[in-house]
């Protein structure tokens, strides 16, 4: 099957100027002193020239029009009855592809679409519906997937936590703030250099199950020393009548605050540091919960909660 290269000059000029240029049958008769018809008759047989020798059993009005449609020579109208044909014949989308891959180099991505043939369509259907499932099971696991996102925070705090360690930090006192503490940064040199080691995480998932939010709270050791590093994601950002408070619990009538978390803001993320106390063991769980006081004598709502092992 010859090539763009391998036509007349003549035809390979004219569809030089009707694809890379844009321009119309009426435009190339103006500028070469011809006849509409004339124009459109040699693009026609260039383009015979680059489709299957049998024309693909078309008649020569079939592959005019179809070539018309191609080179982009239609009205709108004319433009749906040819897409209209296509979809309804093999044979057509057949010598239409087969002229389209010859004039890709000079048309680009810019040739009309061709419809699909059956086949085409179930193997798009297909995929499109292994694409469906591959996120439906990625939605599935977005919840552990979460999770582990989160292990790694708290694996970063618990890097930060050497500082806490080592200034003093392992009294039953909380480390955390609270919302009328505050803020400052201070810069502390370790006077420990026993290593820090990762003793326990728990995962913290909401109370009713869900994908958001998630935490996780990691419980480290220097020494003698334990520490609790909390981190969390998509939770809703603090306000001055609402924020967020860590506890050890079991029952309502049974919790220990640790104390009160940074505040949240709009990327959603929290982040908290607290001493281990020493009845640590005689809790079931380790809680997030939302205050709307500064001295909450129990738990508010519960937004996280994970369940504690024999530590």
């Amino acid at each position: 099957m010859p090539s763009v290269d391998d036509l007349p000059p003549d035809q390979r000029a004219v569809l030089q100027l009707l694809l890379r240029q844009g321009k119309s049958y009426g435009d190339l008769a103006s500028l070469l002193r011809i006849s509409d018809d004339a124009v459109r008759e040699r693009a026609h047989h260039a383009l015979d020239g680059l489709g299957p020798e049998d024309g693909s059993g078309l008649t020569e009005h079939r592959r005019d029009e179809i070539g018309d449609y191609l080179l982009g020579q239609q009205a709108a109208s004319q433009r749906a009855g040819t897409r209209a044909y296509l979809e309804g014949s093999s044979s057509a989308r057949t010598w239409a592809r087969s002229v389209a891959t010859q004039l890709r180099p000079l048309a680009g991505d810019d040739l009309p679409e061709i419809p699909a043939d059956d086949a085409e369509v179930d193997e798009a259907f297909g995929a499109l519906q292994a694409r469906r499932t591959a996120q439906a099971d990625q939605q599935k696991s977005s919840r552990l997937g979460g999770v582990l996102l989160l292990a790694g925070l708290g694996i970063a705090i618990a890097v930060i936590l050497v500082i806490v360690l080592s200034s003093g930090g392992g009294s039953d006192s909380p480390s955390v703030s609270t919302p009328a503490a505050s803020t400052t940064t201070a810069t502390t040199t370790p006077t420990s250099t026993a290593a820090v080691q990762a003793l326990a995480q728990v995962n913290l998932v909401p109370p009713g199950g869900g994908s958001k939010p998630l935490g996780v709270a990691s419980i480290v050791s220097q020494g003698t020393q334990r520490a609790l590093a909390i981190g969390g994601q998509d939770l809703p950002r603090s306000t001055p009548t609402s924020f967020y408070a860590v506890w050890l619990y079991s029952t309502p009538g049974k919790a220990k605050l640790l104390g009160f978390a940074p505040s949240v803001k709009a990327n959603g993320r929290l982040q908290a540091l607290a001493a281990v106390p020493a009845d640590l063991a005689s809790y079931r769980q380790i809680i997030v919960t939302r205050e709307t006081t500064a001295k909450p004598t129990t738990p508010g709502t519960i937004v996280l909660a994970g369940n504690l092992a024999a530590n």
